[in-house]
């Protein structure tokens, strides 16, 4: 059925007053740090944020944690050694403090915004709208700005896509043996834990939820798509092999909005390389098998058993749920168009719509889920500031990753980057529009993180092929230093020169 709270954490392994835990907190800080700095010194900062997402992902807080103040977790204590690593980069060969745009003043000014917008007004009961800030905005929000000190080789590019990759068919793997109830062979074994029950049985994986482990997913499909096709023959057997095992894996999930986005992905890592006709057909198949499945299989999507411990009616009340929550959000915004309710503040904000008698609907059932749509969700919460803030950040990454992937004078690596992150914003936005993605652990990490890649890649001067082999003066015409920028600037690379 729907969710009642997407960041679920499994109970914390150290027990004790809040002293001892942070005492504890502290030493493994010291422990981590000791171990991780000599691989610091060596690695570059998008291989180390890259591998920040992968131990969040696998050994997050249901892993292990500690809880106090603020709760700490490995995936953390990492991160906030590398935001050091970072900040003692700048003066170094490895990071440098880039020219600012406008994605990055608009990430400043959301991050900003949302902090106001969660202290507005008193704490809920039982909830810390500060404390969801700081783990789902502020945390992403520093890992777009380590990217976007980071000085990108093209090395550094195929690093990340390697370990997105990994984790992709990590989490694929995974999400198969958990379907099929093969619970000895997942890891970690908080996974198939029956005291955690929401979503058991389809492909949560480690995030606990199959959305959130949709999402990743997707990632890792449209890494595995970008590299089947700059793959020599036999390389092109070993991705097919591994988009295959990630769509069982996104087909384990036995979430609608996962395989579409899946879809949705695929289609776009192969657009520019297919010829028209092939575009048009494919665009015409999916409108019919659209139209076929809606007609004849409408019954049976809707009725579909996924969670192993809710029945069928159950997953056809999670559908029916979402227009209501819907119409709770038309409400509340209406009421608080500009500033919203307050980000956090939701589940006290919305009790008193759920009973609005006017539209004939049982409101009342969707009270204590969080709202199923992203874009609804920040309306509700930050207002249209918020919205559009957000909205602007999401428009002008696409647009940048698109043309990324079509200029002609930047290397393959850089183009097929271009279409991984517009292919993982869309996986992110399907999903968003039947989940509120953006308080799902990790999911924003994700966002910001290839996001930070795009626009410092947009940025970057580009790079030519290498040069052909010089031929006879008499029969070379070659173009002058003026000629190539302006071809760059025309390419949307570089401003033209004045």
């Amino acid at each position: 059925m729907g969710y009642r709270r997407c960041d679920v954490v499994g109970e914390s392994l150290v027990a004790g007053g809040t002293a001892s835990r942070m005492f504890l907190g502290v030493l493994l800080f010291i422990a981590l740090s000791v171990w991780f700095l000599p691989l610091v010194e060596r690695a570059r900062l998008p291989l180390l944020a890259a591998i920040v997402l992968t131990v969040g992902t696998v050994f997050g807080p249901p892993f292990f944690s500690i809880d106090g103040p603020v709760q700490i977790s490995i995936d953390r204590v990492l991160f906030a050694i590398i935001c050091v690593v970072a900040f003692f980069s700048l003066r170094g060969s490895t990071a440098s403090l880039p020219k600012m745009v406008a994605s990055d003043w608009i990430v400043i000014a959301y991050t900003f915004w949302v902090l106001v917008s969660a202290k507005r007004g008193d704490a809920p009961a039982g909830q810390s709208p500060l404390g969801t800030w700081m783990f789902y905005i502020l945390l992403p929000a520093m890992m777009y700005g380590v990217v976007r000190v980071a000085k990108l080789e093209e090395i550094d590019l195929k690093r990340v896509e390697t370990a997105l990759l990994g984790i992709g068919l990590y989490l694929a793997v995974t999400a198969v043996f958990e379907s099929r109830g093969w619970y000895s062979l997942v890891f970690p074994r908080f996974i198939a834990d029956p005291k955690l029950w929401e979503f058991l049985g389809r492909g949560r994986g480690p995030l606990l939820n199959p959305s959130a482990n949709g999402i990743v997913l997707t990632i890792g499909l449209s890494v595995a798509a970008v590299r089947f096709l700059r793959a020599d023959r036999s390389g092109r057997i070993g991705y097919g092999i591994a988009i295959l095992v990630v769509l069982a894996g996104l087909y384990s999930t036995l979430t609608r909005s996962v395989w579409i986005g899946g879809i949705l992905a695929l289609s776009i890592v192969f657009w520019r390389v297919t010829p028209g006709w092939a575009k048009a057909l494919s665009l015409a198949t999916a409108v019919l098998l659209a139209g076929f499945a809606v007609a004849g299989l409408k019954e049976q999507l809707l009725r579909m058993k996924r969670d192993k411990n809710l029945s069928a009616a159950d997953a056809e009340k999670s559908v029916q749920l979402r227009p209501l929550l819907g119409i709770v959000a038309y409400e509340m915004f209406q009421d608080a168009p500009v500033a919203g309710h307050g980000f956090g503040h939701y589940q006290q904000a919305a009790k008193p719509y759920y009973s609005i008698r006017g539209y004939g609907m049982p409101l009342e059932t969707s009270r204590g889920y969080h709202q199923h749509n992203v874009l609804l969700s920040i309306a509700v919460d930050s207002g249209l500031i918020g919205l559009t803030m957000f909205t602007s950040l999401l428009v002008i990454w696409i647009r940048a990753g698109w043309q990324l992937s079509g200029a002609p004078l930047v290397s393959e690596v850089r183009r097929h980057m271009g279409l991984i992150v517009v292919a993982s914003i869309a996986g992110y936005l399907v999903g968003g529009m039947f989940q509120d993605v953006t308080i799902m652990p990790m999911i924003n990490m994700y966002l910001f993180f290839v996001a930070g890649l795009i626009v410092s890649l947009r940025q970057a001067p580009s790079e030519e092929p290498a040069a052909p082999a010089v031929a006879p003066a008499a029969t070379v015409k070659t173009r002058s230093t003026s000629d190539r920028e302006t071809a760059t600037a025309d390419a949307g690379l570089l401003p033209a020169a004045s």
